[in-house]
């Protein structure tokens, strides 16, 4: 089952695992997150250097038509 863990729970989470070096089984029942999520969690802190991912552009991607694909197409090669 899923549920939104919140930034501050996690940055709780990862002092507990990285400063203070408690083991996944202890940081989980005071925290009531996962082990699975934790690892999810510090190799999400290891390539980013955060807790959370943010989105790179966020909002609803854009839905493109054949036109758009051909403007595109044409100006990458140079005929437009």
């Amino acid at each position: 089952m899923r549920r939104h863990i919140s930034k501050e729970v996690k940055d709780i989470a990862l002092r507990m695992s990285l400063q203070y070096r408690l083991p996944d089984k202890d940081v989980s029942k005071y925290t009531n997150i996962s082990i699975r999520s934790l690892k999810r969690l510090r190799q999400t802190f290891r390539q980013t250097g955060e807790s959370v991912r943010t989105p790179r552009c966020p909002g609803r991607p854009r839905v493109l038509d054949a036109l758009d694909i051909n403007v595109s197409g044409m100006v990458s090669m140079g005929t437009y």
